[in-house]
């Protein structure tokens, strides 16, 4: 009968042996690891990016309603809500395209490292620690947290918008020229956003071509 392993044993069994460096599997890990974090770099400057837009459509906004001798101010409300709207959902939009990137790349990790070099990757702290206990860690997902968020924006910018129609704009069957426009633009923006801003499917079919150089004419500065 054998003794059981203790988990200290159990977790320095998993990464015996020698590393597998020159392999094919090798060599796809390391590209996975830093496409990840390729991916992940790139996920949080998209995020400065729309904050910055977004930000500026709520400024924008305020500064409209709060102004005291503003021309239009309906329809610049109505402008600049619809703009924050369509940049809000395209945020949200990007967050999800991002973390469906990385979480492929993290997948091609989990497969691959344990022959390369041991479960590193996707061996985690389980900690148990109460959420109650404030200096302690916690398992937030900070992508999560961040697509949430940009989802909170999204919802504002949509009352925004339910408002200023609702306050300065009058729904009968003669539709005002201006609201409708705007309205059915900012809900085409976002149709187009959802149906042609998804990746192609699995089956892509690309025409390759090889371009040939001929030298014409050489001259050298000696004569």
């Amino acid at each position: 009968m054998t003794e059981e392993q203790s988990p200290g044993a159990k977790y320095a069994a998993s990464f015996a042996g020698k590393p597998k460096d020159d392999t094919r599997a090798a060599k796809a890990l390391e590209l996975a690891l830093d496409v990840r974090k390729f991916e992940i770099e790139l996920y949080w400057k998209r995020a400065t990016y729309f904050w910055a837009f977004t930000g500026a459509a709520l400024a924008g906004y305020l500064t409209v309603l709060t102004g005291k001798e503003v021309e239009n101010r309906a329809d610049a409300l109505l402008i600049v809500s619809c703009l924050g709207l369509i940049f809000s959902v395209a945020w949200y939009f990007v967050n999800r395209a991002s973390k469906f990137w990385q979480a492929n790349w993290e997948a091609h990790v989990d497969c691959l490292e344990d022959e390369v070099m041991g479960p590193i990757y996707k061996t985690l702290l389980q900690d148990r620690t109460s959420f109650w206990t404030l200096g302690a860690s916690y398992p937030f997902s900070v992508s999560k947290i961040n697509q949430l968020l940009s989802l909170i924006v999204v919802l504002v910018f949509a009352g925004l918008v339910l408002r200023t129609l609702n306050q300065y704009y009058i729904l009968t069957k003669d539709w005002q020229l201006f609201p409708t426009a705007c309205v059915v633009l900012t809900l085409a923006a976002i149709a187009v956003l959802y149906v042609f801003g998804r990746t192609g499917g699995t089956n892509r079919k690309v025409a390759l071509y090889r371009r040939s150089t001929e030298i014409a004419e050489y001259r050298s500065n000696d004569g």
